[in-house]
């Protein structure tokens, strides 16, 4: 609990005074002084904290402290529904107990003389003149008798009470008053009038001029302002009376024109309740709403300012999962509002939350949850339209329906259209020639393949533009394990979209931190503040008309961006940071050759990776060098397995190594050095990566799947031969009677490096007749020191 309760604080304390007291402990997000309905200040209020350790930490501090000549008391509060301890329970009960007192009479009680004379002493049973008259003995046996007396006097005075009915009890002087009080008639009932008002009247009217204008009708009631001259009321009882009197329109009273209109009262509603309490409005507009178990959606409200997305997500999250979860931001201070929405997957996991978080603490406030309304669909398709109109509506909500998912397109698509106006332009032709097949020299050239070479273009200078701009192009590569909140890709942009047209159509939403636009156009990155302005955007501009062209948007992968975004970025920490990634990826692009891992054996539990290297840093560059770790399943911590890996560039410098190093000694223990067969036991994160986007070893012969079944040989050779010599081009055909080919290729360069080049270029995203072209290294021919590895492995 971070929320504490201040006692015996003086009468003239503020808030701005109690915040200065306790802000120096912690972050303060909710202060209350309580006062009552008259606004006299009560003593007492709360302060509540960002963190619990703040709230500790001005409790230890202040509790026993003075506020001018007051000793406050600090405690921490309870939360709401919370028991009172048995202690107090137990006191209380103890309280009440009345107290028996002892008189001394108890050992007199069984003397004959002694009851004698307290028989003769007893008073009638009308009452004594004390109240502990009872005529018996005080204490535990005397209090039975008493009991037993006074039942068999009532039932005797029920009996005398039926048989002498002309006797009467005693009354009191209050009572007899009350008795002779009459009580007040109901009132009586208010009588639903026809009035008309009158306008024009002179400055000095009364009742009776106003009963002589409108004779022979005779009003019930006539009313004439105190506060406002020239004007009266008359009510009828009939409606038909009414009428009668408004014919006296524009007639006139003495020498002044009147008017005359029917008027309809305001009904005022008198209240002598309790004023309304703060969100009544809010509650009174919630009557008819869906219950948490039907809707499974919660409207949070109190919460604290610092409160975000994040936080309000894992606090509710610990019930069941959640389908969605908002948080609105001011458009003009960029601060949360103070209040959530938060939809759960199922209305049970809604119900469980809902009763233990309502009253419950966060960050010092006490959160409030109440019903939410069922969110508006705003793609729901009404009945109205007919024909085609009713049909487009549907399949545009289906669309924006299926627009979060996450396997809807590549992420580098590119709309044919666009990439034919982007070739004109960039190579001065008419957009006909580009579309349109061209008979030349070597033979026909198919428009696909034009189209297929200018989107393999395309996206390259994209790929490289976006890494310029810090965006890992790694994470669109595989399947995104999270999607981010805040960062948006669009799709099938036409080309030449200025980014100003583009920033313009998304800042209605919210405010945009970075929008990465590359030289062609048609894709866009674009990041939102926060992330509900990024939702509403998404919501909105899925699968609308953007110049002609639907606009395609997905969300991007978590960890687009290499680094958040900053306001204010300095040039220098720029360009080092590009130096830096320059010489990183020159070292990653050289892989280290086969055979020239070492493994070493004997090293001391205190030795380090960089002590390794340096180790054998004396025999060339080394790729990497690591100690094999395991955790300490009681501490926790890293512990050295006593032997490691060391990996260089080169073949010889391995062998070099093995001469020159065996039996050296290293932190006092003589290492003992043997060729590794297999990889180390801890391999970077970048070289497992490229591993598995590398589809195979590279090799001269690529596998190409997934070829449209109306692409023929010639245009297959046409996309390859571009980017280096072909050796052969295999595209296998089916049976005969059933089709040209089988979907698949081999194609195969007289070089790796071509090869390389061809690959490089092709497997991200080449479109030929609307199919995306998948690369594969293919499988060449097996080796002997390969046939032996695989007999191995089987046995």
């Amino acid at each position: 609990m971070s929320r504490l309760i201040v006692k015996n604080l003086p009468f003239s304390i503020s808030e701005a005074k109690l915040r200065s007291t306790f802000s120096p402990h912690g972050s303060i997000t909710d202060l209350q002084l309580k006062y009552k309905k008259d606004g006299k200040f009560r003593g007492f209020g709360f302060v509540g904290f960002l963190t619990e350790e703040g709230a500790s930490k001005a409790k230890d501090w202040l509790d026993g402290t003075f506020i001018g000549a007051a000793k406050i008391k600090v405690e921490m509060c309870k939360e709401l529904g919370q028991q009172v301890g048995k202690e107090k329970v137990v006191m209380v009960e103890e309280e009440k107990k009345k107290v028996e007192l002892k008189t001394g009479a108890e050992k007199y009680k069984e003397d004959p003389k002694f009851q004698e004379f307290m028989s003769v002493h007893t008073r009638d049973a009308t009452g004594g003149t004390w109240g502990n008259d009872s005529g018996s003995v005080v204490g535990v046996d005397a209090k039975n008798e008493v009991a037993e007396e006074e039942e068999d006097v009532d039932e005797e005075e029920k009996s005398e009470e039926s048989k002498e009915n002309n006797i009467s009890e005693p009354v009191s002087d209050l009572d007899y008053l009350k008795s002779k009080k009459t009580p007040k008639a109901p009132p009586k009932p208010p009588v639903d009038l026809f009035t008309v008002k009158i306008t024009g009247l002179p400055y000095k009217s009364k009742k009776k001029d106003i009963k002589t204008l409108l004779a022979p009708l005779k009003p019930v009631s006539v009313r004439l302002p105190p506060k406002i001259k020239g004007i009266a009321f008359a009510g009828f009882t009939t409606e038909k009376e009414m009428k009668t009197a408004l014919n006296k329109n524009k007639s006139f009273c003495g020498e002044h024109q009147i008017q005359v209109f029917k008027h309809t009262a305001r009904s005022k509603i008198v209240e002598a309740a309790e004023p309304a309490s703060k969100w009544s409005e809010q509650e009174a507009a919630l009557e008819g709403v869906e219950t948490v178990g039907e809707s499974g959606r919660i409207f949070v409200r109190n919460l604290p300012y610092t409160a975000t997305e994040e936080d309000i997500s894992d606090l509710f999250s610990k019930f069941g999962p959640l389908t969605e979860t908002t948080v609105p931001v001011d458009r003009l201070t960029r601060k949360y509002k103070g209040f959530a929405f938060v939809t759960f997957m199922m209305p049970e996991h809604a119900v469980a939350a809902f009763s233990a978080l309502d009253g419950s603490s966060l960050m010092g406030r006490l959160l409030h949850l109440i019903p939410a309304k069922t969110k508006l669909e705003e793609n729901d398709v009404t009945g109205g339209g007919t024909g085609s109109d009713s049909f487009k509506k549907a399949k545009e909500a289906k669309q924006k329906a299926s627009a979060g998912s996450s396997h809807n397109w590549n992420s580098l698509f590119l709309g044919t259209s666009a990439v034919a106006d982007v070739m004109a332009a960039q190579y001065g032709v008419d957009k006909a020639r580009v579309v349109m097949d061209q008979e030349g020299k070597e033979g026909k050239t198919s428009a696909a393949v034009k189209l297929a070479l200018g989107e393999t273009e395309i996206v390259g200078q994209t790929r490289s533009f976006l890494e310029q701009e810090g965006v890992q192009l790694d994470v669109f590569n595989r399947k995104p394990d999270k999607r981010s909140k805040t960062v948006i890709l669009a799709k099938n942009l036409p080309a030449r979209t200025s980014p100003e047209e583009l920033r313009d159509m998304f800042t209605k939403f919210g405010v945009v931190d970075r929008l990465v636009l590359p030289l062609h156009c048609l894709t866009a990155i674009i990041e939102f503040a926060d992330p509900g302005e990024a939702r509403a955007a998404f919501t909105k501009l899925a699968y609308s008309r953007f110049h002609n062209a639907p606009l395609y948007l997905e969300w991007a992968p978590e960890n687009t961006f290499n680094k958040p975004f900053v306001k204010e970025a300095i040039i220098e920490e720029k360009e080092e940071i590009k130096k830096v990634s320059d010489t990183v990826e020159e070292e990653d692009d050289t892989e280290p050759e086969e055979g020239s891992t070492l493994f070493v054996k004997n090293l001391n539990f205190s030795t380090t990776d960089e002590e390794l290297k340096e180790h054998f840093v004396t025999c060339g560059s080394i790729q990497s060098g690591s100690v094999a770790t395991k955790n300490d399943t009681k501490s926790g911590e890293s512990l050295s397995m006593g032997f490691g890996f060391v990996t260089f560039y080169l073949k010889s410098s391995a062998e070099k190594a093995l001469k020159t190093l065996q039996q050296s000694m290293l932190a006092e223990h003589c290492l003992e050095l043997k060729r590794s067969t297999r990889a180390s036991t801890n391999q970077t994160k970048s070289k497992t990566e490229k591993e598995k986007k590398s589809l195979g070893k590279p090799s001269t012969k690529l596998l190409v799947r997934n070829i449209p079944f109306q692409a023929n040989k010639q245009e297959i050779t046409q996309i390859f031969k571009t980017f280096g010599e072909l050796s052969a081009v295999r595209l296998p055909t089916k049976l005969a009677g059933t089709g040209d080919h089988r979907g698949f290729a081999f194609i195969e360069y007289s070089s790796v490096s071509d090869a390389k080049a061809a690959f490089s270029s092709l497997v991200h995203s080449t479109h030929l007749y609307g199919r995306r072209l998948v690369l594969e290294w293919a499988q060449g021919e097996t080796t002997l020191e390969e046939l032996r590895d695989k007999t191995k492995q089987h046995w």
